[in-house]
Protein backbone atom coordinates (compact mmCIF):
# COMPACT_ATOMS: atom_id res chain seq x y z
CA UNK A 1 0.00 0.00 0.00
CA UNK A 2 3.35 2.46 -0.33
CA UNK A 3 1.65 2.97 -3.79
CA UNK A 4 -0.81 5.03 -1.74
CA UNK A 5 1.49 7.31 -0.28
CA UNK A 6 -0.99 8.00 3.05
CA UNK A 7 -0.19 11.04 4.84
CA UNK A 8 -2.04 13.13 7.60
CA UNK A 9 -3.84 15.68 5.63
CA UNK A 10 -6.63 17.76 8.11
CA UNK A 11 -8.11 17.05 11.02
CA UNK A 12 -11.64 18.20 11.79
CA UNK A 13 -12.57 20.43 14.86
CA UNK A 14 -16.19 21.08 15.47
CA UNK A 15 -17.07 24.39 17.00
CA UNK A 16 -20.59 25.82 18.12
CA UNK A 17 -19.00 29.23 16.80
CA UNK A 18 -16.28 29.47 14.51
CA UNK A 19 -15.19 33.14 15.36
CA UNK A 20 -14.44 32.46 18.85
CA UNK A 21 -12.76 28.99 18.68
CA UNK A 22 -10.09 30.83 15.59
CA UNK A 23 -9.63 33.32 18.24
CA UNK A 24 -8.72 31.33 20.73
CA UNK A 25 -6.58 28.77 18.20
CA UNK A 26 -4.41 32.68 17.52
CA UNK A 27 -4.18 33.64 21.08
CA UNK A 28 -2.39 30.30 21.79
CA UNK A 29 0.39 31.21 19.24
CA UNK A 30 -1.59 28.55 16.35
CA UNK A 31 -2.31 31.56 14.12
CA UNK A 32 -5.53 30.97 12.30
CA UNK A 33 -8.33 32.31 10.09
CA UNK A 34 -12.02 32.20 9.55
CA UNK A 35 -13.64 31.76 5.96
CA UNK A 36 -17.09 33.04 5.21
CA UNK A 37 -20.30 30.52 5.44
CA UNK A 38 -21.30 28.37 2.78
CA UNK A 39 -24.02 25.81 2.25
CA UNK A 40 -25.27 26.49 5.39
CA UNK A 41 -21.65 25.73 7.80
CA UNK A 42 -18.62 28.13 8.28
CA UNK A 43 -15.36 26.98 8.80
CA UNK A 44 -11.35 28.31 9.48
CA UNK A 45 -8.23 26.86 9.93
CA UNK A 46 -4.93 27.02 11.34
CA UNK A 47 -2.98 25.99 8.19
CA UNK A 48 0.22 24.78 8.65
CA UNK A 49 1.62 23.44 5.02
CA UNK A 50 -0.33 21.20 2.76
CA UNK A 51 -2.14 20.29 6.60
CA UNK A 52 -4.58 21.88 8.52
CA UNK A 53 -6.33 21.68 11.34
CA UNK A 54 -10.14 22.81 10.32
CA UNK A 55 -11.96 24.55 12.88
CA UNK A 56 -15.88 24.28 11.93
CA UNK A 57 -19.70 24.42 12.77
CA UNK A 58 -22.59 24.75 11.22
CA UNK A 59 -24.94 28.03 11.51
CA UNK A 60 -27.84 26.93 9.26
CA UNK A 61 -28.44 23.54 10.69
CA UNK A 62 -31.31 22.75 7.41
CA UNK A 63 -29.28 24.15 4.60
CA UNK A 64 -26.45 22.16 6.08
CA UNK A 65 -28.48 18.64 6.13
CA UNK A 66 -29.14 19.19 2.52
CA UNK A 67 -25.81 19.86 1.43
CA UNK A 68 -23.15 17.83 -0.43
CA UNK A 69 -20.98 18.06 3.28
CA UNK A 70 -24.07 17.76 5.15
CA UNK A 71 -25.07 14.48 3.32
CA UNK A 72 -21.60 13.15 3.74
CA UNK A 73 -21.28 13.67 7.63
CA UNK A 74 -25.03 11.95 7.80
CA UNK A 75 -23.60 8.75 10.13
CA UNK A 76 -21.78 11.09 12.03
CA UNK A 77 -24.34 13.36 12.82
CA UNK A 78 -25.33 12.12 15.94
CA UNK A 79 -21.53 12.23 17.36
CA UNK A 80 -21.67 16.09 15.66
CA UNK A 81 -24.84 17.01 18.03
CA UNK A 82 -23.38 15.66 21.11
CA UNK A 83 -19.72 17.50 20.31
CA UNK A 84 -21.98 20.48 19.87
CA UNK A 85 -24.36 20.19 22.83
CA UNK A 86 -21.14 19.56 24.86
CA UNK A 87 -19.34 22.88 23.64
CA UNK A 88 -16.34 21.34 21.11
CA UNK A 89 -14.40 18.49 20.28
CA UNK A 90 -12.56 16.85 17.51
CA UNK A 91 -14.47 14.93 14.98
CA UNK A 92 -12.33 12.69 13.07
CA UNK A 93 -9.34 13.13 10.72
CA UNK A 94 -8.11 13.28 6.57
CA UNK A 95 -6.12 11.25 5.09
CA UNK A 96 -4.00 12.55 1.63
CA UNK A 97 -3.87 9.35 -0.84
CA UNK A 98 -2.03 9.26 -4.26
CA UNK A 99 -6.22 7.91 -5.77
CA UNK A 100 -8.40 7.56 -3.25
CA UNK A 101 -10.43 5.52 -6.25
CA UNK A 102 -8.08 3.05 -5.66
CA UNK A 103 -8.13 3.17 -1.86
CA UNK A 104 -11.50 2.62 -2.23
CA UNK A 105 -11.43 -0.53 -4.01
CA UNK A 106 -8.66 -2.12 -1.46
CA UNK A 107 -10.68 -1.23 1.43
CA UNK A 108 -13.95 -2.85 -0.25
CA UNK A 109 -11.81 -5.75 -1.43
CA UNK A 110 -11.11 -6.13 2.38
CA UNK A 111 -14.64 -5.85 3.58
CA UNK A 112 -15.07 -2.74 4.59
CA UNK A 113 -18.10 -0.29 3.96
CA UNK A 114 -16.94 2.55 1.93
CA UNK A 115 -19.07 5.54 0.50
CA UNK A 116 -17.07 7.63 -2.37
CA UNK A 117 -17.82 11.07 -2.94
CA UNK A 118 -16.88 13.91 -5.18
CA UNK A 119 -16.66 17.60 -4.36
CA UNK A 120 -16.66 20.17 -6.95
CA UNK A 121 -18.38 23.86 -7.57
CA UNK A 122 -19.45 24.88 -10.56
CA UNK A 123 -16.76 26.80 -12.69
CA UNK A 124 -14.01 26.07 -10.19
CA UNK A 125 -10.59 24.03 -11.68
CA UNK A 126 -10.49 22.44 -7.57
CA UNK A 127 -12.16 19.96 -6.52
CA UNK A 128 -11.52 16.70 -4.50
CA UNK A 129 -12.99 12.97 -3.61
CA UNK A 130 -13.60 11.78 0.18
CA UNK A 131 -13.95 8.31 0.94
CA UNK A 132 -15.72 7.02 3.98
CA UNK A 133 -16.34 4.42 6.14
CA UNK A 134 -19.59 3.50 7.10
CA UNK A 135 -18.84 -0.04 9.36
CA UNK A 136 -16.06 2.12 11.46
CA UNK A 137 -15.22 3.89 15.00
CA UNK A 138 -16.32 7.57 15.01
CA UNK A 139 -13.11 8.53 15.38
CA UNK A 140 -11.40 6.80 11.62
CA UNK A 141 -10.09 8.56 8.93
CA UNK A 142 -11.39 9.27 5.95
CA UNK A 143 -9.48 9.49 2.90
CA UNK A 144 -9.13 12.27 -0.14
CA UNK A 145 -7.71 12.99 -2.56
CA UNK A 146 -7.70 16.52 -4.14
CA UNK A 147 -7.49 17.71 -7.92
CA UNK A 148 -5.21 19.41 -8.72
CA UNK A 149 -3.02 17.77 -5.71
CA UNK A 150 -3.00 19.42 -2.13
CA UNK A 151 0.87 20.63 -3.11
CA UNK A 152 -0.06 22.48 -5.88
CA UNK A 153 -3.28 24.21 -4.21
CA UNK A 154 -1.22 25.29 -1.89
CA UNK A 155 1.33 27.19 -3.86
CA UNK A 156 -1.39 28.54 -6.72
CA UNK A 157 -3.94 29.07 -4.23
CA UNK A 158 -2.91 29.69 -0.96
CA UNK A 159 0.55 31.47 -0.83
CA UNK A 160 2.65 28.80 0.15
CA UNK A 161 0.54 28.03 3.20
CA UNK A 162 0.74 31.98 4.78
CA UNK A 163 1.74 32.32 8.62
CA UNK A 164 1.82 29.07 10.68
CA UNK A 165 3.60 30.69 13.68
CA UNK A 166 6.50 28.96 15.84
CA UNK A 167 4.84 25.21 16.22
CA UNK A 168 4.14 22.61 14.42
CA UNK A 169 2.06 19.60 14.81
CA UNK A 170 3.51 16.46 15.63
CA UNK A 171 0.72 14.05 15.90
CA UNK A 172 -2.55 13.82 18.08
CA UNK A 173 -4.03 11.91 20.94
CA UNK A 174 -7.38 9.59 20.61
CA UNK A 175 -8.86 8.01 23.82
CA UNK A 176 -10.45 4.68 23.69
CA UNK A 177 -10.94 1.76 25.54
CA UNK A 178 -8.54 -0.67 23.76
CA UNK A 179 -5.65 1.30 22.33
CA UNK A 180 -2.93 -1.69 21.38
CA UNK A 181 -6.46 -2.84 19.14
CA UNK A 182 -7.07 0.20 17.86
CA UNK A 183 -3.87 1.24 16.94
CA UNK A 184 -3.55 -2.49 14.84
CA UNK A 185 -7.28 -1.41 13.09
CA UNK A 186 -5.27 1.84 11.84
CA UNK A 187 -2.29 0.20 10.75
CA UNK A 188 -4.15 -2.31 9.00
CA UNK A 189 -6.54 -0.11 7.78
CA UNK A 190 -3.41 2.56 6.10
CA UNK A 191 -0.82 -0.02 6.11
CA UNK A 192 1.62 1.58 8.34
CA UNK A 193 3.28 -0.80 10.87
CA UNK A 194 3.08 0.43 14.10
CA UNK A 195 6.73 -0.20 15.14
CA UNK A 196 8.06 -0.63 18.70
CA UNK A 197 5.38 0.92 20.16
CA UNK A 198 2.15 -0.45 19.35
CA UNK A 199 -0.20 2.73 20.12
CA UNK A 200 1.40 4.79 17.96
CA UNK A 201 1.10 4.75 14.15
CA UNK A 202 3.54 7.03 12.42
CA UNK A 203 1.15 9.02 9.99
CA UNK A 204 3.52 11.02 7.82
CA UNK A 205 2.51 14.49 8.83
CA UNK A 206 0.59 13.55 12.40
CA UNK A 207 1.16 10.26 14.29
CA UNK A 208 -1.40 8.93 15.65
CA UNK A 209 -0.85 8.13 19.67
CA UNK A 210 -3.45 5.89 21.03
CA UNK A 211 -4.12 6.03 24.83
CA UNK A 212 -6.45 4.04 27.39
CA UNK A 213 -9.64 5.79 28.31
CA UNK A 214 -13.78 5.46 28.04
CA UNK A 215 -14.41 8.53 25.65
CA UNK A 216 -13.51 6.40 22.16
CA UNK A 217 -12.89 10.29 20.58
CA UNK A 218 -9.35 12.41 19.44
CA UNK A 219 -8.50 14.68 22.57
CA UNK A 220 -5.18 16.28 22.16
CA UNK A 221 -3.20 17.71 19.68
CA UNK A 222 0.63 17.34 19.97
CA UNK A 223 2.77 20.39 19.05
CA UNK A 224 6.74 20.74 18.56
CA UNK A 225 8.64 23.77 17.89
CA UNK A 226 9.28 26.63 20.03
CA UNK A 227 7.90 26.47 23.62
CA UNK A 228 3.87 24.81 22.49
CA UNK A 229 1.13 25.70 24.54
CA UNK A 230 -0.46 23.81 26.96
CA UNK A 231 -4.28 24.94 27.15
CA UNK A 232 -7.45 23.70 25.75
CA UNK A 233 -9.40 25.03 22.97
CA UNK A 234 -13.26 24.31 22.71
CA UNK A 235 -12.83 20.96 23.58
CA UNK A 236 -9.24 19.90 22.35
CA UNK A 237 -6.48 19.57 24.68
CA UNK A 238 -3.38 21.15 23.41
CA UNK A 239 0.28 20.36 24.63
CA UNK A 240 3.82 20.00 24.07
CA UNK A 241 4.60 16.12 22.51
Amino acid sequence: MASESPAFDHLLHCVPEVASAVAAYTAAGLPAHTNPPHLGFQNGAWRLDVRYIEILGIVDRAEFVGSPYGRAMTPLMPFVHDVLAGGGSALNFAIDVTDVAATTERLRRQGHEVELLTFAREGSPVSFREAFLTDAPRWAPFFITYTPDRQVLLDTYRGGGGNRGTHDLAGFVIETPHPSEAAAWLSRLTGIPTGTDDTVVPLPGGHVHFVAGPSDRITTLLLTGGTPPTTDIKGLRIRPL
